[in-house]
């Protein structure tokens, strides 16, 4: 294990070395005040009506000058820190995403942060990067993991965010084994389901203009913090991840509308939700679906799978065949709850976008979800 460590920061360090090497440009642009508005000359794909830019090019057609080897913080809140400081941090390795890959750098006097390294991200010029940067860095919401910072150079882009301990959804679903984490039981769960709905809703007030808001949501994107809280990650990347890797690993290019009409809408967040709350009541992983076909020839996915045990009667059935049994003894209430979740999760991922269920509503719906013991604890505050 210190001879991988030793082997990771080695190559960190000659990494971030080459980087440095780099000239300094000029100053960076004034940060606008609106959360959303894209600036005039924004033409990333990703923003609805909008079409593709020149990559790595500025508006007046010239090459944009190179990245300044400073890292570039988006919020006032967090301690400052640079690229010799990460250098200096130890660091380990979380493992490899669907663009790169994830370090967990502890520095030597501040934060411990999670660094991802992008190389499929340049599907939009250096001025466009950098304004959507500063429009992601200005989101705040409880259910947001925010972005502390990022380095631009051409060839690759580091994201900075805080180190969340506890780990992602995910690890807590499917790698409990390995990890000890303890089972999550229904309790849990439904307010896991909460709290990715109220990110996502937030993400889709507040990003108006993105064609998909989020277009990532997996569970492996929703990182628990200590209580359990979701914490959303890697929202808002369509516009500048590389169009091609973007439709054969981002989630929202899974979706039956791009399958059926090669085309994501903003409902195609809602199917991700769909999905993720159907892996939170059954236990199962989505990917474990992928390449296999139904009884009806049509390629099988956590969805179909689920219709498939439950029936496509109007309320699922009551025999729980269907839910995970990690969650232990569910009473009658709990059981009632847990079947309203599954019709609302089913819901969301109606093939036909026009009869899935609008984000607002689904929200809506799973807001109402309320326990026993939920009503019994706001009662004893009032």
């Amino acid at each position: 294990m210190i001879v991988i460590l030793v082997v990771v920061g080695v190559l960190i360090v000659v990494a971030i070395f080459a980087v440095m090497m780099m000239k300094r440009p000029r100053k960076q642009e004034a940060t606008p005040s609106s959360v959303e508005a894209p600036p005039s000359n924004v033409r990333a794909k990703g923003y609805k009506g909008e079409k593709n830019g020149s990559p790595g090019n500025s508006r007046n057609g010239k090459r944009a000058p190179e990245a300044t080897v400073k890292l570039t913080f988006v919020r006032d809140d967090r301690e400052r820190f640079d690229l010799p400081d990460l250098l200096k941090a130890s660091a380990e390795v979380l493992g490899s995403g669907s663009f790169g890959s994830s370090f967990k750098a502890a520095l030597s006097i501040g934060p411990v942060v999670v660094v991802k390294r992008y190389k499929q991200m340049n599907n939009a010029g250096k001025e466009e990067f950098l304004e959507h940067m500063r429009r992601i860095g200005r989101l705040t919401h409880e259910n947001l993991l925010p972005l502390v910072a990022y380095y631009y150079r051409k060839e690759e882009k580091l994201l900075v965010s805080d180190f969340v301990k506890n780990g992602s959804l995910a690890v807590h679903l499917h790698g409990r084994k390995s990890t000890g984490h303890p089972t999550l039981d229904w309790p849990t769960r439904l307010k896991i389901v909460k709290g990715v709905a109220k990110g996502l809703a937030y993400l889709h007030k507040e990003l108006p203009s993105l064609i998909v808001p989020h277009g990532h949501l997996k569970s492996s994107n929703v990182l628990l913090n200590e209580t359990c809280e979701p914490l959303l990650t890697d929202y808002g990347l369509i516009p500048i991840i590389n169009q091609e890797s973007a439709k054969k690993l981002m989630v929202a290019y899974k979706s039956p509308e791009y399958a059926q009409q090669g085309k994501i809408t903003r409902k195609s967040d809602v199917w991700a939700l769909g999905i993720l709350i159907l892996e939170l009541l059954t236990g199962m992983f989505p990917g474990n679906f992928k390449g296999k076909e139904s009884d009806h020839h049509q390629e099988e996915d956590l969805a179909n799978w689920v219709k498939s045990v439950v029936g496509d009667q109007e309320r699922p059935s009551k025999d729980m065949e269907v839910f995970d049994k990690e969650m232990g003894t569910i009473n009658d209430s709990d059981g009632e709850l847990m079947q309203d979740l599954l019709k609302i999760g089913l819901s969301c991922c109606e093939e036909d976008v026009e009869k899935r269920l609008d984000l607002k509503d689904a929200v809506g719906r799973i807001e109402e979800l309320k326990r026993k013991d939920d009503d019994g604890a706001s009662n004893a505050g009032q």
